[in-house]
């Protein structure tokens, strides 16, 4: 797996420090598929700060504010002004909103800076495109994003996209914003040792040897 341009990415010794484990550790952790990662042409770890995050939350430790913000899924309103105002009202800070113009910027910006999430205000947009089209469009370009369509009426939509209404901000924010799972059984010790990640109120890992 690659990094995308632009986005944020870790080192092991990054993921040592925040889990308070040392280097061995990690890489324990990534021989049994604890956490997912890639490796530079070097052959060095690297981590995706949305998997970091994921990792984190999994295991009960609390996110970092920078990198909470770093790994935040990235959504793109396709919609009118109001439907922004809406998003934005809904999301807060905890999501980066950007909107299209028209519906044709979005097929541009699909191609050239993908969100996570597409939102599409279906009767926004319906007077210029036709919807099904634009959905299935974007889907080709972006086949690992999200895609929520804001409709109140009845429209024919595609699979995979998710209808919400319109004014429907509850529904909006719990797809959208990630909550903070229960922490769960904690992976296998790293060899020689060391304690895997486990929840806040526990005891923090040790490092290999009890070293911290």
């Amino acid at each position: 797996m690659a990094g995308v341009r632009g986005e944020k990415l870790l080192t092991a010794s990054d993921l040592a420090a925040l889990c308070e484990v040392d280097l061995k550790t990690i890489h324990n952790w990534v021989d049994r598929g604890r956490i997912a990662h890639f490796r530079t042409p070097g052959r060095h770890l690297r981590f995706r700060a949305a998997d970091v995050a994921e990792f984190l939350r999994a295991w009960g430790y609390s996110v970092p504010r920078e990198l909470a913000r770093a790994s935040a899924r990235t959504v793109l309103v396709v919609g009118s002004k109001d439907t922004l105002a809406h998003v934005n009202r809904t999301l807060g800070d905890t999501t980066p909103v950007r909107d299209a113009k028209h519906p044709y910027d979005a097929l541009v910006l699909a191609g050239s800076d993908p969100a996570d999430v597409f939102i599409v205000d279906t009767k926004a947009v319906s007077g210029d495109v036709d919807v099904l089209h634009l959905m299935e469009a974007l889907h080709r370009a972006c086949p690992q994003s999200r895609f929520v369509a804001l409709s109140d009426e009845a429209t024919a939509l595609p699979p995979f996209a998710t209808k919400l209404g319109r004014a429907d901000a509850q529904a909006l924010r719990t797809l959208i914003v990630p909550e903070q799972p229960t922490p769960i059984a904690a992976p296998a010790a790293a060899e020689g040792g060391a304690a895997a990640p486990m929840a806040v109120a526990e005891e923090p890992p040790k490092a290999v040897g009890g070293v911290r």
